[in-house]
């Protein structure tokens, strides 16, 4: 399946005000979706990232014109004597063209010069092809080209991981602002069923001074303690986590909790990991490209070689005239041998022979060397098909953990669903029954916050089903 990564944004359900009904907050708070733009933009290590990847793509750059048609201007080494008899000056400069790409091939042209007094000469000029018949050149420069493509390409994916792995902390942190108003809200219960026993303590008729009652009134100062305690460590987190936005929070200690929690948590649809290429999976991808590359690179590295050359040369010093000069040198293991041939073409001699020169070097460890490498590479190939499978085999296990966490995710969410059903008919009794004054404040206090808790719980679910995704696409590569 084609991937391309995308935040999580939601829109459209809105966070109750579900604590008990206190004034509302003056400040105009932004939503979850511009609150996560600014979390993402203000991220440091993202930001670095992204100037990496510009290197990275300079780099890329500079290995093209590396690998691509390359012109070298030469002036040689330069001499200028002065003396009586005059001013000489003597350069051999040179010209070369390559182009790596094209079995290096390469056209060179040189020359002696030589200025004394009025006299100008050019001697041993030449000009000369080259060229690889059997050689590693090709894929060497192929290889140096792929390198600085996936060092681009990583470069990339680095930024990507990067965003979903911020954009979950955003939601992770902002799951944690949900769980410490749950916690308040079951200090809350635990208030109103300990106040409830207060008052039925009161209206048994015992005494202040008795130790029924002032137990039952220290368990009641306890539990708002334990409240107050909660919310000042919930409005700590709050200015963190607004601070960590880019935004500076100024809290009402009579404002309303829930009023500094952003809005805009949208249910998303869960990923169906089944429906991302396996291939793309990040340890299966890195696994390939690690066999693919190292495979190309044992090729290129043979211990044979062929090369070729051509030119011709105008007054060669070795034939006493113009020359067309033929070479071939070739390697195998620790052996090099050249021949070369310069054919006379004109000379002020009556007859001339071709001039031939011949070369060769041997390095009898260079063989052994060889053979040594060779069983390397072979026990390399077998760790590297190896590292595949293993990756492999660890997909395979991923997708069982995700099935299972996305099982129970939507069971919580179905459960939480029907929690809310319950609770929310209950209050709306509840509320009947308080205001036709059956029962107590406490009463209904008690049924409301059972209500909001499980909302808080659905709100909770929604994000962990957000986080469930991003850690879904975490584990795949965009394609290239």
């Amino acid at each position: 399946m084609k991937k391309k990564h995308f935040f999580l944004f939601s829109t459209s359900l809105f966070f109750l005000a579900i604590m008990n009904a206190e004034p509302q907050s003056s400040q105009r708070l932004p939503d979850t979706t511009t609150l996560l733009l600014s979390y993402v933009e203000n991220d440091a290590e993202l930001k670095n990232l992204i100037l990496a990847a510009k290197k990275s793509a300079l780099s890329y750059q500079s290995a093209k014109i590396d690998t691509g048609f390359d012109v070298t201007l030469s002036s040689g080494s330069v001499t200028l004597q002065v003396n009586d008899d005059g001013t000489k000056l003597t350069a051999k400069p040179s010209v070369k063209m390559s182009l790596p790409q094209a079995s290096n091939l390469s056209v060179t042209a040189q020359t002696n010069f030589s200025s004394e007094s009025s006299n100008t000469s050019l001697s041993n000029t030449s000009v000369a092809v080259g060229i690889d018949i059997i050689s590693s050149a090709v894929i060497s420069n192929k290889l140096t080209k792929l390198n600085a493509e996936r060092t681009v390409t990583e470069a990339q994916r680095k930024i990507e991981k990067r965003a979903i792995a911020a954009e979950k902390e955003f939601y992770t942190a902002l799951k944690n602002l949900l769980s410490s108003i749950n916690t308040i809200m079951t200090k809350r219960q635990t208030l109103y069923e300990d106040s409830i026993d207060f008052e039925a303590i009161k209206v048994q008729g015992y005494s202040e001074s008795s130790s029924t009652y002032r137990q039952a009134e220290l368990k009641v100062i306890s539990d708002q303690h334990e409240i107050d305690s909660a919310i000042h460590s919930f409005k700590y987190d709050c200015v963190v986590f607004y601070k960590n936005c880019g935004y500076d929070l100024e809290i009402d200690d009579k404002a309303d909790l829930m009023s500094f929690v952003p809005s805009g948590i949208d249910e998303v649809e869960p990923a169906d990991i089944l429906k991302f290429d396996k291939a793309l999976y990040t340890e299966i991808e890195n696994a390939n490209w690690t066999y693919y590359i190292n495979s190309m690179e044992r090729s290129s590295k043979k211990n044979y070689g062929l090369s070729a050359s051509a030119g011709y040369t105008f007054d060669n010093s070795i034939t006493n005239s113009d020359s067309i000069d033929a070479g071939l040198s070739g390697t195998f293991g620790g052996l090099t041998v050249g021949a070369g041939i310069s054919l006379p073409v004109k000379s002020s001699q009556s007859s001339i022979s071709p001039a031939y020169t011949l070369s060769a070097s041997l390095n009898p460890n260079a063989f052994r060397k060889n053979s040594i490498t060779k069983k390397q590479n072979v026990l390399t190939e077998e760790q590297e098909l190896l590292a595949i499978q293993t990756a492999e085999s660890a997909y395979e296990t991923k997708l069982v953990e995700f099935q299972q966490k996305l099982d129970t995710l939507l069971w919580e969410k179905k459960t939480v669903e029907e929690n809310i059903s319950m609770y929310g008919d209950l209050e709306k009794d509840m509320a009947q029954l308080y205001q036709q004054g059956y029962i107590n404040e406490t009463d209904y206090l008690s049924a409301k916050n059972n209500l909001n808790s499980s909302i808080i719980k659905k709100i909770s679910n929604l994000i962990d089903l957000i986080i469930y995704n991003d850690d879904v696409i975490s584990n795949f590569v965009s394609e290239n």
